[in-house]
């Protein structure tokens, strides 16, 4: 029995599950193509001259909004976690920018661990609570971009459109409660804080519709498009960038999304593609570079430094 045991707790820990490896395959495959289709079309030595012909304070206004967005989800975290401990808005700001250059870099999606690790350091709660307050938050996230798809992206009219929203969004008010109630029961009920799927909306709300707001404005700016074009076009690259077989920083797929809804004739292929390439690349140097300003320490900061036992 004693060599059993001892043969039992040395054996090797079971490899990945198959489906994992399925996963990496899968998202390597849409890496290569995302990449060969962007360099198949995009025109790099346009892009430039795209850039250049903008006035700088249309990039500041784009910053301005993208930051706004950040601002908003920095609020929702110091309200989602204030019945714990307080913890100042800035240094809610710095984890929020934190996770969102580990999600926007890493691949697979894997920077979302980012959220959980900060949440557990930070305020001392356990996995449960913090993930259900992310799956919240994602949850969220969904059911914007989805209303947004159908305001925007459905071929009816607008009115249809409205009503097709307005009865998405009614079927969403009646199920996502019970459902809600069922995942946080699974959860172990994790805190009475989490009780509401509905807190902490405006948050989402406001983040992607400056986000589509700032970029559309640039794509149209960038590519000529009319501006309801390129709003559509703007939402197709963040539908595109939220899905889970993602490379990293999203290169190829965020652009194949933005043509794909642009609706532009094959023409212009080049010019919004290029247009799309310029407009991730400044999204991800406001988000890298705000990550890398937002580690500066104010005097008085709650932010605790030492890591999660």
């Amino acid at each position: 029995m004693k060599e059993a045991a001892a043969g039992e707790s040395g054996s090797p820990a079971p490899g990945p599950h198959p489906l994992h490896w399925l996963r990496v395959g899968l998202t390597v495959l849409v890496c290569l193509l995302a990449w060969a289709w962007l360099l198949r079309h995009a025109r790099l030595d346009a892009l430039q001259s795209q850039a250049a012909r903008l006035p700088a304070w249309n990039w500041f206004a784009a910053a301005a909004a993208l930051l706004a967005g950040h601002a908003l989800r920095a609020v929702r975290l110091q309200r989602d976690w204030r019945h714990v401990a307080p913890v100042r808005w800035w240094d809610c700001l710095r984890l929020v920018l934190t996770h969102n250059a580990m999600v926007v870099m890493l691949p697979l999606r894997a920077g979302e661990a980012a959220y959980l690790w900060a949440v557990r350091r930070q305020w001392g709660v356990g996995w449960g609570p913090a993930g259900l307050a992310l799956l919240r938050w994602r949850v969220q996230d969904a059911a914007v971009l989805a209303l947004l798809a159908l305001l925007l992206l459905v071929p009816l009219a607008p009115g249809l459109r409205l009503l097709l929203a307005a009865g998405a969004a009614l079927l969403m008010h009646l199920l996502l409660p019970p459902l809600w109630r069922w995942l946080s029961a699974r959860a172990g009920g994790a805190v009475h804080a989490m009780a509401s799927p509905w807190q902490g909306l405006p948050a989402s709300v406001g983040n992607w519709t400056l986000k589509v707001l700032a970029n559309g404005g640039l794509l149209a700016a960038l590519a000529g498009l009319p501006l309801a074009d390129a709003w559509r076009a703007a939402l197709g690259g963040e539908l595109a960038g939220v899905q889970p077989l993602q490379p990293p920083a999203g290169l190829g797929v965020y652009e194949g999304g933005v043509w794909l809804a642009a609706g532009a004739p094959p023409a212009a292929v080049g010019a919004v593609v290029s247009a799309a390439l310029a407009v991730h690349a400044f999204s991800l140097a406001v988000a890298l570079g705000a990550a890398a300003l937002a580690q500066l320490r104010l005097p008085g900061s709650t932010v605790r430094k030492e890591s999660p036992s």
